[in-house]
């Protein structure tokens, strides 16, 4: 049977109910959606260009067509002036206009959300003071021999703003920002002494793979800013740096900069090696993982006179990219800095002092996908500073920064004088008047001022009646991209509450240096890191969550997004919202979703499902170099996998807001997408796709959500980065899961009647994957503690414990206790790897499975528990149809078929086998649909015949085509035979691009009677059609197949037939880029390449009518 024929079969069967038979609430709100089921936009104002009557225009297309609710966000991306006067921020001009959008918003049923600050990421502004912004540790060393007395000032530690020590701040994504005009601020932390010595090695003699002699000054005088210019190489001969010394020499550690090494969305090119000559040539030493800061390995004494510096490219795993871009598209490095065939080095330095290995990462200064990788290693025995000796001197430095002091005689010491400077982070991409310091994110207090301060502005904007309740209801936190700090004031007060011990003695290991051994300074590290992510949950969405319903507003929360920007837990952070968020970006037919996206997303569902707020959105259908490439049919299976992980609401990224009229289709979030605005070419078509997402998203708010598995994914590394080179393979497909860190495992899970639960949610075993090899004692003890009450866990033991305090015997102890018994107290463990084996091992069958017709991995689907019976939506995640066999884990029900994309219902074919409903499906393409499992059964099998058709008439007179005007299309034209547009003689069909209204006649079909059921199937088309018969709507198609009921339309004898089609901007934009084109289209940004592929467009069919079978 062919994919048509399926599909067709499929949507047959539904007529048999036109609507849900039930006339009920859910039978109600799946044919009308309410607001609260209703996607949002996200509404870009660009750069100033704002007008009243834009806003009007805006809000008035988004209500008819559907829309729920816009968020606000005001951004730049170096957008040009298309508007007489800019609208700048929070200027008289700018705030009329806003308060002006709030009120229409309202008056017509839109909620209105606001960003947590101008640009998007995260929360700053122009009124962040400097010592409420983000913070880094700095310092300076200075060294005493025994019995030495320092009386005098001790070096200041460098107070430049930016990433690390003396490196400056750069944000390519800041467009727009004067970086030079940044603050300053420094301010000192803590003074520590401690025993030690250090050998300082000759100036070696610094040369270039060539030979070439290079002044080695730039590299070895503590300025990370000053370079050497170093030949590139090419892959064949790397480019190198030679050091020697002269003479043999002893090193245990190396220091490496490359400013701007890692670019936005991407990775460094190179992955350095560093080498030793010795007898048998020159032998790895270690290579430098590059990232924004200093890169510095620690290793075993090496001892040669020449060392050498390769610029190995870089091997390791690729980050995922902004996806593969529309076909012909200009792909644009957006943020590449110039092409040099040199590469700029900062900073290298090879030191006798041991170092803690990649202590810029573990110390949080930059941040690593996976933290307990780099601690797995047998760690290089080394000279280590003894805690208990470190001496703290806070209190002896004066305000003038001087110090008097004697040293212990009977060793040398060094003095560290610890403060914080700013990193220099700022929102981005805010207009020029609106970007100011991101705040400090580890500090309540701060955050509070911030937002106070903020949600104050919209206050007097809008009035303080139009905040909260009506006008402005909601704040939204878009996912966060302020990149890494590691200091906040209150740092050590913090770390103290939550670690339970002084961090003083160990914060010499933020500077590198070793204290109890290598072993001990990574475990302090770890729980350094811990504390911060704390903090950035509590300090910042906590505190954020707190102000806004102090004011009355509702919170949209986004957390991480793509794999692991900051030092944070992705369930945390969105734990404090009343709406959690995640991402989903496009992906081109053939290609994978970027993995990242479906942990992000299954993440807020996660959230939600066990935090109880029900509602999950998403960033939705977020693209980038694919401009105005997008037909709802090339969207449903994106938003249907949004769907099917779990969201609910989706918020439709984006749809910017359009000043003006003359310029089409006009201003983008530069080159990211969507472009669904009311300048789209299929703008005003757009409302049964709307529908679409709207019910989809209403049934899947009903009841609450039904797992099998609680998935807990460690305490290291965040979902997002668990799945950033791929879904992980344990993850099951028959059983539904939700994912749990180690705060649910310790304050919202227990257990009843030997099922876990955490909220609403219930799960029959707790699965141990992710990074939980790595465990802290205390989630052991909670596993243990759940077990003994019942609870079945699945995995293997964990290793180990990671942090300062574990004790590693009581953490074996229980571990072999747990792992060695099987049946623990009331609970049992089971070892291993394959939670889906372990389900259906221990007695718990599949939630949903295909035994015929497919595979379970092209299917996935989501599972509600309704109050009165079970509701499954279901994905085909392939571009085949088929017939399947899909068995479901519920009996005594009669299922029925709903699909979203007409509104429709009916009985289904079924039966009963042990304890699964088995139900017989042709499916579409791409198909998703919903059984729901409500009535009694009262039998246990049904057979529901499908209702047959028959072709009746392919129509085949001539067509008049009708084009938009203003558009380079000729009026008019005859069209004896349908013919694709782009495949046309004349350019400006070629290239034509928005509404083509293509008129015909017809005459009914002997046997065929009016109000009959009769279906029109448009074949193929490019991209929607409206279709009219005699004057009236028959609705508009966007799906295929492209095939409506004009049964109650049509009379006997000559009908008239319109069929109103859309295509896409991608033609014409095309065609705008032709050598002597009279350009017609006006974009920020650049598009498609004048050899770009055209896309199939108009009414292409064969037309055709099927009637019902007799």
């Amino acid at each position: 049977m062919t994919s048509r024929a399926l599909r067709l079969s499929a949507l047959l069967a539904c007529t048999l109910l036109a609507a849900p038979a039930l006339a009920d609430e859910l039978a109600d709100g799946f044919q009308n959606p309410p607001q609260s089921a209703r996607p949002r936009v996200w509404w870009h104002w660009m750069n100033g260009n704002v007008t009243k009557e834009g806003i009007d225009k805006d809000l008035d297309w988004m209500a008819r067509m559907g829309i729920g609710g816009v968020q606000n966000f005001d951004a730049s991306l170096m957008t040009p002036q298309i508007v007489k006067e800019r609208l700048i921020y929070m200027t008289d001009g700018w705030k009329d206009a806003f308060r002006h959008a709030v009120q229409t918003a309202d008056a017509k049923g839109l909620e209105f959300a606001i960003a947590a600050s101008p640009g998007w990421s995260e929360t700053g502004g122009p009124w962040v003071k400097p010592q409420d912004a983000m913070k880094k540790l700095v310092w300076s060393e200075t060294d005493l021999r025994g019995g030495q007395r320092l009386k005098g000032a001790l070096p200041a530690p460098p107070s430049v703003t930016g990433p690390f020590q003396s490196a400056k701040f750069s944000d390519p994504l800041a467009g727009g920002a004067d970086t030079a005009a940044l603050p300053g601020f420094y301010a000192d932390a803590r003074v520590l002494a401690y025993p030690g010595s250090a050998t300082s090695l000759p100036q070696p003699k610094v040369t270039q793979a060539d030979g070439s002699a290079l002044t080695a000054a730039p590299l070895l005088d503590h300025d990370l800013e000053t370079v050497a210019q170093v030949a590139k190489g090419d892959a064949a001969n790397p480019g190198a740096l030679i050091l020697d010394y002269g003479k043999p020499v002893t090193i245990r550690s190396a220091s490496l900069f490359v400013p701007h090494a890692r670019p936005p969305f991407g990775d460094p090119a190179y992955r350095p090696t560093l080498e030793a000559e010795t007898a048998q040539g020159w032998q790895p030493v270690g290579r430098f993982a590059l990232t924004e800061v200093s890169a510095t390995i620690g290793f075993a004494p090496v001892t040669a006179r020449r060392f050498r510096l390769v610029l190995s490219p870089n091997d390791a795993p690729k980050s995922p990219g902004l996806g593969d871009g529309a076909p012909g598209a200009i792909m644009m490095d957006v943020f590449a800095r110039p092409d040099s065939p040199t590469l700029g080095i900062g900073d290298l330095r090879l030191s006798t002092e041991a170092k803690i290995d990649q202590y810029e990462a573990k110390a949080g200064y930059a941040i690593v996908p996976d933290y307990n990788r780099l601690s797995d290693g047998v760690a290089p025995s080394a000279p280590a500073i003894d805690p208990a000796k470190v001496v703290d001197l806070t209190d002896r430095l004066r305000p003038d920064g001087t110090l008097d002091w004697t040293a212990p005689k009977g060793s040398d010491w060094r003095i560290v004088r610890m403060g914080w400077s700013l990193t220099g982070k700022t929102n981005h991409p805010a207009t020029p008047e609106a970007t100011g310091l991101e705040v400090d994110k580890y500090d309540a207090a701060a955050v509070r001022r911030y937002l106070e301060t903020y949600l104050g502005m919209y206050r007097d904007t809008v009035g303080a009646d139009w905040i909260g309740q009506k006008g402005i209801r909601a704040l939204l936190t878009d996912s966060i991209e302020v990149g890494a700090s590691n200091w906040t004031p209150r740092m050590v007060d913090e770390f103290k509450a939550r670690r339970g011990y002084d961090p003083v003695p160990f914060l010499p290991t933020l500077t590198g240096a070793v204290v109890g051994s290598a072993a001990r300074s990574d475990a302090f590290l770890h729980d350094y890191r811990q504390t911060l992510a704390d903090l950035l949950a509590d300090a910042h969405y906590g505190t954020v969550a707190k102000v806004a319903h102090e004011n009355g507003m509702t919170v949209y929360g986004e957390a991480l997004e793509n794999g692991r920007p900051v030092l944070g837990d992705d369930l945390a952070m969105r734990a404090h919202a009343d709406v959690p968020m995640a991402a989903m970006w496009t992906f081109n037919r053939g290609a994978a979703p970027r993995p990242t996206l479906i942990g992000d997303m299954k993440g807020a569902a996660s959230v939600a499902h066990i935090y109880g707020q029900n509602i999950v959105s998403a960033e939705s259908m977020t693209s980038a170099f694919a401009p105005w490439a997008f037909a709802p049919s090339d969207l449903k299976r994106v938003i249907d996998l949004e769907f099917v992980s779990g969201v609910n609401r989706p918020i439709v990224h984006t749809s910017v807001h359009q000043p003006v009229d003359d310029k089409l289709p006009g201003l983008s979030l530069m080159i990211f997408g969507q472009y669904f605005n009311r300048h789209e070419s299929w703008a005003n078509m757009a409302k049964p796709w709307v529908d679409y997402m709207s019910r989809t998203g209403y049934l899947l708010q009903q009841g609450r959500d039904h797992a099998d598995l609680a998935y807990f994914y460690g305490e290291d590394a965040p979902i997002t980065s668990l799945f950033e080179h791929g879904v992980p393979a344990d993850l099951p497909t028959r059983y539904a899961y939700d994912f749990v860190n180690a705060d649910i495992l310790a304050n919202r899970m227990s257990v009843d009647q030997g099922e876990l639960v955490a909220g609403k949610a219930r799960y029959r075993a707790l699965y141990l994957g992710g990074s939980s090899r790595v465990m802290t004692l205390a989630s052991l003890q909670r596993i243990a503690a759940l077990v003994e009450a019942g609870a079945t866990v699945i995995g293997t033991a964990p290793q180990r414990a990671p942090g300062l305090q574990a004790d590693a015997a009581a953490f074996k102890a229980l571990a072999d206790r747990l792992w060695s018994r099987g049946s623990v107290g009331k609970g049992r463990v089971i070892a291993s790897q394959d939670a889906q084996a372990a389900l259906t091992n221990a007695g718990v069958g599949p939630d949903f499975h295909i035994t015929d017709g497919a595979a379970d991995a092209d299917y996935r689907f989501i599972h509600r528990k309704l109050a009165d019976g079970d509701l499954y939506f279901v994905n085909n995640r392939t571009d085949k149809a088929g017939h399947i066999e899909a068995r479901f884990r519920v009996t005594g029900k009669q299922p029925e078929l709903w699909r979203a994309i007409d509104g429709s219902a009916a009985p289904v074919s079924y039966r009963t086998e042990g304890e699964e409903t088995v139900i017989p499906l042709d499916v579409g393409a791409e198909d998703a649909f919903f059984i729901l499992f409500r009535t009694p059964a009262t039998s246990p099998a049904a057979t529901v015949a499908a209702q047959a058709t028959r072709p009746v008439a392919t129509l085949a007179n001539p067509w008049t085509v009708r084009f938009q005007p203003g558009r380079g299309a000729p009026t008019q034209i005859a069209m004896p035979t349908l013919t694709p547009l782009e495949s046309n003689a004349d350019a400006g069909i070629r290239y034509f691009s928005g509404e083509a209204t293509y008129n015909s006649r017809f005459t009914l079909p002997k046997g065929v009677k009016p109000g009959a059921p009769l279906w029109i199937d448009l074949g193929k088309i490019g991209d929607v059609a409206e279709v009219r018969v005699n004057g009236q709507s028959a609705g508009t198609t966007w799906f295929a197949p492209y095939r409506l009921d004009i049964g109650k339309l049509v009379k006997r004898g000559n009908n008239a037939l319109e069929v109103k089609v859309a295509n896409l901007w991608v033609n014409r934009l095309i065609g705008d880029q032709q050598p002597g084109a009279q350009k017609i289209t006006f974009t920020a940004a650049p598009t498609y390449k004048p050899d770009a592929p055209l896309r199939s467009s108009g009414l292409i069919g064969p037309v055709t009518l099927e009637a019902e079978a007799q």
